[in-house]
């Protein structure tokens, strides 16, 4: 009868801790997917400035002959230079027939909304 009761113990603590240690495998899968789904893929639209559109804040960027909208905001990074010799820039400093480089997400609508644009004089 003791036995019995022993075995019992240890097979209900067995049990708790391979359960224990299902349960924190299946949450690390969980928050792995949750990380991976909250970081949206990085786009990016190169070509030349057709129109700045500071009312809408807007930059019309032709890609080959077609026109292509990015949608800048306050926290938009603007640099001057190429993607890997730049130095800060200004939204200001952007004008028509720039090339121009952005990297954002697209939203609902198609549009880039741009994290950084770097822009310079020629390609």
């Amino acid at each position: 009868m003791r036995r019995m009761r022993v075995t019992s113990l240890l097979g209900l603590c067995l049990a708790f801790l391979i359960g224990c240690v299902l349960t924190s495998a299946v949450e690390a899968q969980d928050k792995a997917a949750k990380a991976q789904k909250q970081v949206p893929k990085l786009s990016n639209i190169q070509g030349r400035v057709q129109l700045v559109a500071g009312d809408i804040s807007t930059i019309t960027v032709l890609v080959g002959s077609a026109p292509r909208r990015v949608v800048y905001n306050g926290s938009t990074k603007f640099l001057y230079g190429h993607s890997d010799n730049n130095k800060p820039g200004a939204l200001s400093q952007v004008k028509q027939g720039n090339y121009i480089s952005c990297a954002g997400t697209f939203d609902n609508k198609s549009q880039l909304m741009a994290r950084e644009c770097v822009y310079r004089e020629e390609k």
